[in-house]
């Protein structure tokens, strides 16, 4: 009997890579630890740039100025040489196409020689230069030899090049991604079709023809927002979406076990707690707040603000009304100092005979925190403001109602997990005082409700910026010696501790010591994060009495510390400083009601591109500008403290220019949440983005 010849089955998208042809093993292997494993990763391999083939300049045509070009000619003379200085080969093939004649150059590539013969029709992409001897030749960059008559796989097309992947070759990749496509119509689209229809986005297997075999050249192409582009982005974002309101829905299908009220005697108490009327947007955020802490639902909130809006009283605020109902609140603190802080300024405006205040920080004595952690486990301590010490086991709370994250980029997922459990669906706000534009804080705090005091209050006194040379530091001092005359304090920063042959930046401990030696007349400290915590919280105690003039400091002060009489901050090496921490660190400044200034200092041999990125920080005191700014200059994932956060990655998405995208991502996923339930969307997020890895932020 005859055997049957077997047809291969046909490439589909989850399919080895091993399908592709030309994949072996070894290739494979390279290919793996490019994160490619499937057809489908193919298909997910996008282009970082595209080269506009479809037009055949003539030679005659270039000049020096061309910045690229398609050539195609008759090959009519081919030499070999090394020059006479570098010794490097050269291969120079001149070409004809009928307008005029050039050589095309290749370097150190001898095996060209044997690949191309007289008379064989060239296409040549590349760019023209100027040889030594001042003639114009041609630099290729990819070529191909093709029949006199025919045409080539260069020509007439816009050509994506791709990442290099352990060597191998453009055109191999261009292939083996030609190949994938050919399972377009086998990959699966699981966005709803009308939800693409209103956003005006493309089907998934139209996006991913377009993006590797595009038609149009345009500059949305270039630069990837074309619909193709953020088709694929609107993939990756509402998948994480989906799944951290899916997460957040699960948590919420139990009611919370208390009710929150507000009476008559509650307003009563918030009045006589608060020190001065609150703005605008205060009173807003605080009517957001305690509508969450008064329905069935636990709070989820981010309360953003910039330097000096008043966030801690309207923390203090949602704090009272949960203990006024007879429960507890939590405050916890990246830093002892900050805790040290908000401790003594609570402490200043509640009744402590009412509401007992407590403070837990690793510092204390074994007895102490024993004495603090038996007031919490029975009630008695109805306010707690504590550092990484309040999430420990050893922690228990009798009634957590509230649980207030200060900084809270500065913590770890686990970290505000931990605090979070020991209540029942306990309500959360978390506050930064780093303004993050809204599409960033979409992607950090997804599952967050966001609020924003965009408000300052009344008679804060705008702090005067200025940046200057590191020459200069001698007249800064003096400067600084002038204003402590008149009772003025001031920090002086620096960007580490101690010298180091991996840096070049200046450490605190040097400039300690030499601004000592250069204001004798003046009280001179050092506050960095290795000293003891007791020393540490002398020295802050010393400079808030004005027992300090200036204090030399780490960027341990950047947060938290309020010192009226502090109006004089020197950053020095600011130009190592990203804008975001930079506005951080003048924020401590301007709290009183003289003036006050915030001296950039930057090296002398900064770059131009430095000393306008501080020219622009110094033109604006917006602290959402500023983050604006920080994002667009050194992208998301570099911005202070988001990736220590978690934030989502996304291969596809640029949560900067494409923030439109992300806000349409969050509301689809609200509403599909609401319309078919936590697990359908979870499963659905799933199979929209397969691997997952941007949703480690909600794990």
């Amino acid at each position: 009997m005859a055997s049957v010849l077997r047809m291969p089955e046909p490439l589909d998208p989850s399919d080895s890579v091993r399908r592709i042809r030309g994949v072996g093993p070894q290739r494979a292997e390279i290919l793996r630890r490019a994160g490619i494993e499937t057809v489908r990763d193919l298909l997910d391999f996008l282009p970082f740039r595209y080269e506009d083939r479809r037009v055949v300049v003539p030679i005659v045509s270039l000049t020096p100025d061309t910045p690229t070009a398609l050539l195609k000619g008759c090959v009519v003379a081919m030499r070999k040489r090394v020059t006479k200085l570098q010794k490097m080969e050269l291969i120079e093939v001149a070409i004809d196409d009928g307008s005029a004649t050039i050589d095309v150059v290749w370097f150190n590539q001898p095996f060209i020689a044997d690949r191309i013969a007289k008379g064989d029709t060239l296409l040549v992409y590349g760019r023209p230069k100027v040889s030594p001897n001042g003639d114009l030749q041609f630099d290729p960059i990819d070529w191909e030899r093709i029949p006199p008559d025919g045409k080539g796989e260069l020509e007439g097309r816009i050509v994506p090049v791709y990442t290099a992947v352990g060597g191998i070759p453009q055109r191999w990749l261009r292939g083996a991604v030609a190949e994938a496509l050919t399972t377009l119509a086998r990959v699966a689209d699981h966005v709803p079709e009308l939800l693409l229809e209103g956003l005006g986005l493309p089907a998934l297997g139209d996006a991913l023809s377009a993006v590797h075999e595009p038609r149009e050249f345009d500059e949305r192409l270039v630069d990837g927002t074309s619909a193709a582009h953020s088709r694929l982005a609107f993939d990756e974002f509402f998948a994480f979406q989906l799944a951290i309101r899916a997460r957040r829905a699960i948590m919420e299908v139990a009611p919370k076990p208390r009710t929150i009220v507000i009476n008559d005697v509650i307003r009563s108490s918030v009045r006589r707690l608060l020190p001065f009327r609150l703005t605008g947007a205060q009173k807003r955020v605080l009517k957001e707040i305690a509508d969450d802490m008064r329905s069935s639902r636990p709070m989820y909130r981010l309360l953003q603000g910039d330097v000096g809006s008043g966030k801690t009283i309207v923390a203090l605020v949602a704090a009272l009304l949960a203990i006024e109902n007879g429960h507890q609140a939590a405050l916890l603190a990246p830093t002892e100092i900050l805790a040290e802080q908000h401790f003594r300024r609570i402490r200043q405006l509640v009744d402590a005979t009412r509401i007992p205040v407590v403070r837990l920080s690793g510092s204390m004595t074994p007895a102490e925190k024993r004495a603090t952690r038996e007031s919490i486990a029975t009630g008695d301590a109805k306010l707690v403001v504590g550092t990484h010490a309040l999430v420990e086991d050893s922690v228990s709370f009798r009634s957590l109602a509230l649980a207030i994250v200060d900084e809270q980029h500065r913590f770890g997922v686990e970290q505000r997990k931990a605090l979070f459990e020991k209540g029942e669906l306990v309500d959360v706000l978390v506050m930064t005082a780093t303004p993050i534009p809204r599409s960033l804080a979409l992607a950090l705090h997804g599952d967050l409700d966001l609020s924003v005091i965009d408000e300052l209050p009344p008679g804060r006194t705008p702090v005067r910026t200025v940046v200057r040379g590191s020459a200069t530091l001698p007249r800064i001092l003096e400067y600084i010696d002038e204003r402590c005359a008149g009772k003025a304090q001031a920090y002086v920063v620096y960007p580490v501790i101690e010298e180091s042959d991996r840096t070049d930046m200046k450490p605190v401990t040097t400039g300690f010591d030499a601004i000592r030696a250069a204001l004798p007349g003046r009280r001179v400290a050092m506050l960095h994060g290795r000293l003891p915590a007791a020393e540490k919280q002398s020295t802050m105690d010393a400079f808030a009495l004005g027992e300090l003039d200036v204090l030399v400091s780490t960027t341990v002060i950047e947060v938290g510390i309020d010192v009226a009489a502090a109006s004089v901050m020197v950053i020095m090496d600011a130009d190592r400083f990203g804008l975001s921490q930079l506005h951080q660190l003048r924020g401590r400044v301007g709290r009183g009601e003289g003036e006050s200034i915030c001296v950039l200092v930057r090296d002398e041999s900064s770059g131009e591109d430095a000393k306008s990125r501080l020219r622009e920080f110094a033109a604006t005191s917006d602290g959402f500008r500023v983050a604006e700014m920080d994002l667009a200059q050194r992208g998301a994932g570099d911005m202070a403290g988001t990736r220590q956060a978690g934030m989502a990655r996304f291969r596809f998405g640029d949560i900067v220019r494409q923030s439109g995208l992300m806000e349409a991502a969050r509301s689809a996923a609200i509403a599909l949440v609401a319309e078919r339930g936590p697990a359908s969307a979870l499963d659905l997020a799933a199979r929209i983005d397969r691997r997952q890895v941007r949703l480690e932020s909600v794990d």
